[in-house]
């Protein structure tokens, strides 16, 4: 059979085309159950297992030459693209054209396990998942789509997250929203194969980061499958604070006349509840921060939440106002309690001791006039901390996010270290990479701030 048969002629009619490839199909796959065999019995016993593989009852083909190897292609292109028929341009199929194929079908004996977990928007139903097997020869569109469609999630939602069944329940997922992401799941899933002596059974759990959904006990509880789930329930039930806003958090120092109120973040929370887990205390009712070197730090360096600063809660669509630092200066105070003895006044320059009453009032408006000082801090300024930042790492481009930070009053250090990773990535526009580079850098920017003022706060003390 000559490979002309194969490649047509444009103006062939459609007709005589496929009666030729019926004729191939015939001569490939004729075997005489008489013995009187028209093909001698290697030939025949070729086109058998060509037959044979084209059932899809054996898993490699024979080998046979280029001229027959066109004719098997063919057939095989008549059965699985019948389309293909109707097109008016010439048909040229060589061994190469199946190189492909046969990749996939290699590809699909090593499929990853990828395990969706179900009704994730549903919370009058409970979780459940389902199995489904994808490989790197699948086309990411593909898989995007069958995940979306089994979760009964929007094509481009962006809570979708992954982890492999060998991590810890305590690890939190990775963001499955782009091609890169499934591939670097992939990638993952092979080296975990392949990591130690023997083969182990890795699988990819797919879960919605941003879903409740009901228990079976009818209550909500948390999608991600965390030990402390019931321990973080129930800090947040009693940290919630509604004077701050909705889905904000509060430790309330009711040691405290004032009964100040500090903020407290995502990660807050979780340590709070990884420590009652840790002591089988689930019902705790929150009243003390625990004991440990996390919260000792928060005690010595968080700042409690005032009527000024009220405003400043982490909702992403609201404006916020800036931050306003009132400077009081020292020789206005000084001047008023000494009006009289101008000697005083000069002693009072050099340090002397002063009258009780006066002298009180005077060394408090001076340290508070010290605290509020920039010449210890780190820039305040918006400007100056993206500038910081961006001369340690140039390749982020940190100054092109300036204006979308001012439209959500971002315009202060305090500000931009109060808003989460979450935040930089959803409304200011920033890749994961830059917003956790840039949300870790104005965090330790903060905190060294506080620090210094802890330490102005203990070297008045000490002169006192």
């Amino acid at each position: 059979m000559s490979s002309a048969l194969i490649s047509n002629p444009t103006n062939s009619p459609t007709s005589s085309r496929l009666v030729d490839y019926r004729k191939i199909l015939s001569q490939n796959i004729r075997v005489n159950n008489t013995g009187d065999s028209d093909f001698p019995p290697g030939r025949q016993r070729t086109r058998a297992q060509t037959a044979a593989y084209l059932l899809s009852t054996r898993k490699e083909l024979p080998d046979i030459d280029n001229e027959a190897m066109n004719r098997m292609r063919a057939v095989q292109n008549f059965y699985e693209n019948p389309a293909i028929m109707m097109d008016d341009q010439p048909i040229e199929l060589t061994a190469q054209c199946y190189n492909h194929d046969k990749t996939d079908s290699l590809a699909g004996l090593k499929k990853i396990e990828f395990r969706v977990l179900l009704h994730t928007t549903d919370s009058s139903r409970c979780t459940t998942y389902v199995d489904r097997l994808f490989s790197e020869s699948d086309f990411r569109v593909d898989i995007f789509d069958a995940v979306s469609a089994t979760m009964d999630v929007p094509k481009m939602y962006q809570h979708l997250g992954w982890r492999l069944s060998t991590a810890r329940r305590s690890d939190p997922p990775h963001r499955l929203l782009t091609p890169d992401d499934i591939d670097s799941a992939f990638k993952a899933a092979r080296a975990e194969q392949s990591s130690g002596r023997g083969k182990k059974k890795v699988v990819i759990d797919i879960l919605n980061t941003s879903a409740t959904f009901e228990s079976s006990a009818g209550e909500e509880s948390l999608p991600s499958l965390l030990p402390y789930t019931k321990e973080l329930k129930n800090v947040k039930n009693k940290l919630l604070c509604s004077e701050h806003g909705d889905n904000t958090f509060c430790w309330v120092d009711a040691t405290q006349p004032t009964t100040l109120h500090y903020p407290l973040c995502t990660q807050d929370l979780q340590e709070w509840a990884k420590y009652l887990h840790d002591t089988h205390d689930p019902d705790n009712p929150c009243i003390t921060p625990p004991k440990s070197l996390y919260f000792d730090e928060i005690r010595k360096t968080r700042k409690e939440r005032s009527t000024i600063t009220s405003s400043l809660q982490r909702v992403p669509t609201k404006l916020v106002s800036p931050v306003i630092h009132n400077h009081i200066h020292l020789a206005p105070a000084a001047d008023d309690t000494t009006i009289s003895d101008g000697a005083l006044t000069r002693q009072q320059g050099n340090g002397a001791a002063m009258p009780s009453r006066p002298l009180k009032r005077t060394y408090a408006l001076y340290m508070e006039s010290d605290e509020e000082s920039d010449d210890d801090e780190p820039p305040q300024s918006i400007e100056d901390v993206l500038a910081s930042i961006h001369s340690r790492y140039p390749a982020l481009n940190f100054p092109e996010y300036i204006g979308k930070m001012k439209d959500h009053g971002i315009f202060y250090l305090p500000t931009a270290a109060h808003f989460d990773i979450i935040f930089y990535e959803e409304n200011i526009g920033m890749t994961a990479g830059a917003a956790y580079t840039f949300q870790m850098c104005v965090s330790r920017a903060y905190m060294q701030a506080e620090h210094l003022k802890g330490r102005s706060k203990a070297k008045g003390k000490k002169k006192a």
